[in-house]
């Protein structure tokens, strides 16, 4: 079954990979829910690692669903990692180089959309009933797996989660990393007697941004209010640093559910 975690369970003693570690000891980022989660699915990289309940074998589609436990999991952590990197060159940058300080802004809301999009597939995987097997029946991704293709922006409602997918930061969040992906970048307020760089806060809502060099009107009256990009990033990673760990909390319990799901142990 889904192995238990000791109750002396310390993540902080745990023998990880480099680029975990530095996640862990480097930039000190919380994860000790994702450290059970791993340790309960037997980190997930080796399929030999499932025992059948029915049946002398198990289907390849449920293997390879196991093994993508590991390989989403494994890039929560990274993204997770990448951006707090990326906040840290934000703010290195961001009253010596321009250019560098935007794209890190526009990185750091790039990772936390991978972040959450592998959320999503393990949510999927660990509590829907048919997730190893499950395909799209039409449109330009029929007969493909829709755990391949499942993201924070597509994942059904399953007991458990509703309720931390009803967020307004989470929700502004989102909305950031859609804006910069599929538009373009926010106009920046320069303070010239400090420096600081600001955001309307309308970035947090709003899809499309004005342009300053033609709709400087529009701006004015639009984006009254504004915010300190550095100080609205901190506060965002913050916000995803704790979400996923509560996210991983409830994955950690449910994992017997994926067995059940599939007629398999843990070992």
């Amino acid at each position: 079954m889904a192995l238990k975690v000791p109750v002396d369970f310390d993540v902080a003693s745990l023998r990880l990979d480099t680029n975990e570690s530095y996640v862990r000891d480097e930039l000190k980022l919380t994860i000790a829910n994702w450290a059970k989660f791993r340790h309960t699915i037997n980190i997930g990289n080796n399929a030999t690692n499932l025992r059948p309940t029915s049946g002398p074998t198990i289907k390849p589609a449920i293997k390879d669903s196991y093994r993508e436990l590991a390989k989403s999991h494994y890039e929560v952590i990274l993204s997770l990692g990448y951006a707090k990197v990326s906040l840290g060159l934000a703010n290195s940058a961001s009253k010596t180089n321009r250019l560098v300080f935007q794209k890190s802004c526009k990185d750091f809301y790039f990772h936390i959309g991978c972040l959450l999009d592998n959320l999503a597939r393990l949510i999927y995987i660990i509590n829907d009933q048919n997730s190893a097997f499950a395909i799209f029946t039409s449109g330009s991704r029929k007969g493909k797996l829709i755990r391949h293709w499942v993201d924070w922006g597509t994942l059904l409602s399953y007991k458990g989660y509703d309720r931390l997918k009803r967020s307004k930061q989470l929700r502004a969040i989102i909305n950031i990393r859609n804006a910069f992906t599929h538009g373009w970048s926010c106009p920046i307020y320069d303070d010239k007697n400090t420096g600081n760089l600001y955001w309307p806060i309308a970035v947090r809502t709003k899809r499309d941004f004005y342009w300053p060099h033609d709709e400087l009107k529009d701006m004015r009256k639009q984006y009254r209010k504004r915010v300190l990009v550095l100080d609205m990033m901190q506060d965002d990673l913050q916000f995803i640093e704790a979400f996923q760990d509560k996210v991983f909390a409830k994955l950690a319990s449910h994992v017997r559910g994926f067995e059940k799901n599939n007629g398999v142990l843990i070992m």
